[in-house]
């Protein structure tokens, strides 16, 4: 009898880790949704949100590991190498506050391949959320190709004239603005939240003012003083009504769908590099 009973309670013992992977892929899912809507409406996310997700995700973490130790040291690893992705990239402005926080907070949640997921693929390693931030940042690509054929159409109806005021710029950046921005007014870079300013006014040599492109800002701009600063430099060039401008892209949107291509289908991105490097 105590032998049935110890053999019951050791079977519940190994259930138990899987259980808690359900319920941590399950809060990512959630928390990673409600960002998502944020994001997508305001291109904010409260901290509470990370907090509460940060605290559930390391609860469930730890009560994991103290069951089954054996990936400690793989989960330690895994935290630590996206903390550290994840700063590097907020400090060289490439993420917002929320995009890391985010990902830290994945990485609290799920710091290695969870043992529920059979992806149709499978990965090439265990850390978790850095196959989920490069598929984030793959999916992501998808907004240029929307941009270039979208002002490919522009050049078709107006010809080139779509850069007008920066007819002198050299093709490849005017290749590069194709596709990260759009021309559009004045008016609406200033009422639209998520748009920014993709040009700059330069002085030349004789002190002459001109429209150029400038394509990077800090993922944690102010967006309120850049666009006012710039939309006032306009005058300078006789306040052209149309300018080119730069959408901010809502990150958190696509993390969550490449945390979703993750849990079905695996680490497209490393695979497709493997195929490809050995094929």
């Amino acid at each position: 009898m105590h032998k049935r009973l110890f053999a019951k309670l050791g079977a519940q013992r190994m259930q138990y880790p899987q259980v808690l992977d359900y319920a941590a892929v399950a809060v990512t899912l959630l928390f990673f949704a409600v960002g998502s809507v944020y994001d997508l409406k305001t291109r904010e996310v409260s901290d509470k949100v990370w907090v509460v997700y940060g605290l559930c995700g390391l609860a469930l973490t730890v009560v994991r590991l103290s069951i089954e130790p054996s990936t400690i040291v793989l989960s330690l690893v895994s935290i630590g190498i996206t903390t550290g992705v994840s700063m590097a990239l907020f400090y060289f402005g490439l993420f917002g506050g929320a995009d890391a926080k985010a990902t830290i907070c994945l990485a609290l949640a799920v710091p290695v391949i969870p043992n529920i997921v059979q992806p149709l693929i499978g990965y090439l390693h265990p850390f978790f959320p850095i196959v989920v931030l490069i598929s984030g940042f793959v999916c992501s690509i998808s907004v240029s190709v929307w941009l270039g054929i979208e002002n490919l159409g522009r050049i078709a109806r107006k010809g080139f004239r779509i850069f007008d005021g920066l007819q002198n710029e050299p093709w490849w950046d005017k290749a590069l603005g194709s596709i990260t921005g759009y021309p559009t007014g004045v008016t609406n870079l200033r009422s639209t939240f998520y748009l920014y300013p993709m040009e700059e006014i330069a002085t030349d040599s004789f002190g002459r003012s001109y429209r150029k492109f400038h394509f990077f800002f800090g993922a944690e701009a102010d967006r309120e003083k850049l666009v006012s600063e710039y939309v006032a430099s306009l005058a300078k060039v006789g306040s052209p009504q149309t300018v080119w401008v730069s959408p901010g892209l809502p990150m958190l949107v696509f993390m969550f769908i490449g945390l979703i291509i993750t849990l079905f289908a695996g680490d497209i991105v490393f695979r497709g590099i493997f195929s490809l490097a050995f094929h």
